[in-house]
């Protein structure tokens, strides 16, 4: 009977012990999932904000200045369910439908390429816009219209790809997005163009079927090949400009690379006054500066490097407050010192420097 009662006892012990594992095991399995389980959101946060001296190069330019010019970042990662509760408590995050910055049948991937892709056109026109203000001749050349992405399902889809370069369709030159767009505006769905465009520095040619693009609101549908695309061109400066951007993606850098360059190219005046410098704001060739996303992280990530100012886009958004509203409301909200100071073009921001007492 004692021996019996003994493996009773052991079994009922080995029962618990089973049981309490289980619940380890089970309770490992749902924090995995509350910490890694990808949800359709993204959650972008703070990043930091970058010295832009020690990573743009200016052949002859000089880099003397006593402040430094700083392009801001958000961190951004696709939610798990710990970070979008994250997102709804914190101030500083904010939670973005994958389908507001994914396009469609874009993987992760696929977004990062096209990032850096941004990031290197940004690059460009950024040191057009810098030597132009710098008194210099700027040769600028449109080549086509350079594929981002096509879109699954369309006739463009396993014809073209990210990287192709349009330059002619059926016997038009094709020299910008918009003249592309203006040459199937006389097309309707089903009709049959012939695309050339040049791969990998050869040239090839397709013919795809056109067909019916969604249209956005208040518009009329058109006919369309299926794919993303921006201008692709060739910018000659008379001097060797060098970004180590590293991994750092978008548009968004557009203006203060410019402010750099233009700094490290003008030798009269030091552009940064002595003051630490941040800002954000995408570049286009005429020296106008837009919109972006994310600034109020942008200033959270200013305001922790210590900067002095932050420019903004003083933008005309069509439904909310600007870029520049939005920055002044985080500024608040954070209690910085940092003075934000609107921008419409570079010259804003230049004028504005030029204008301030030396620190």
């Amino acid at each position: 009977m004692q021996e019996r009662a003994t493996t009773t006892r052991t079994d009922a012990w080995y029962r618990r012990l089973a049981i309490r594992w289980w619940w380890v095991f089970l309770a490992a399995v749902l924090l995995v999932g509350f910490l890694n389980y990808p949800l359709p959101f993204y959650v972008s946060r703070p990043g930091s904000a970058v010295e832009l001296g020690p990573l743009i190069t200016v052949e002859g330019g000089e880099r003397d200045s006593q402040g430094a010019f700083m392009l801001t970042t958000v961190r951004m990662g696709q939610a798990s369910p710990f970070w979008y509760l994250y997102a709804k408590l914190s101030p500083d995050a904010q939670l973005i439908p994958r389908s507001h910055l994914l396009l469609p049948g874009e993987s992760n991937e696929e977004f990062t390429r096209r990032e850096l892709m941004v990031m290197e056109q940004s690059q460009q026109v950024a040191s057009a816009v810098a030597f132009r203000l710098a008194g210099y001749d700027v040769h600028v050349e449109q080549q086509g219209v350079l594929i981002v992405q096509t879109i699954a399902g369309s006739p463009a889809e396993g014809r073209l790809q990210a990287g192709d370069v349009v330059t002619r369709i059926d016997d038009t030159p094709i020299r910008t997005m918009q003249e592309l767009l203006d040459y199937l505006s006389g097309k309707r769905p089903g009709e049959q163009v012939t695309v050339s465009f040049t791969r990998e520095a050869k040239e090839q040619s397709v013919t795809l079927t056109l067909t019916e693009l969604a249209a956005q609101p208040g518009e009329a549908s058109r006919a369309g090949l299926g794919v993303r695309g921006s201008n692709k061109q060739t910018i000659e400066v008379p001097k060797n400009v060098t970004v180590a951007s590293e991994n750092i993606g978008g548009p968004s850098a557009g203006l203060m690379m410019a402010l750099e360059i233009y700094d490290q190219l003008n030798t009269e005046w030091d552009v940064t006054r002595g003051y630490r410098i941040a800002g954000t704001g995408e570049i286009f060739a005429d020296g106008s500066v837009g919109r972006i996303g994310g600034i109020s992280q942008k200033i959270v990530a200013a305001d922790t490097a210590g900067a002095d100012i932050f420019f903004a886009p003083a933008d005309e958004a069509a439904n909310g407050p600007s870029n520049y509203e939005e920055a002044l409301a985080a500024a608040e909200r954070i209690g910085t010192a940092m003075r934000i100071v609107p921008v419409k073009r570079v010259e804003d921001a230049l004028r504005y420097l030029q204008a301030l007492e030396p620190k």
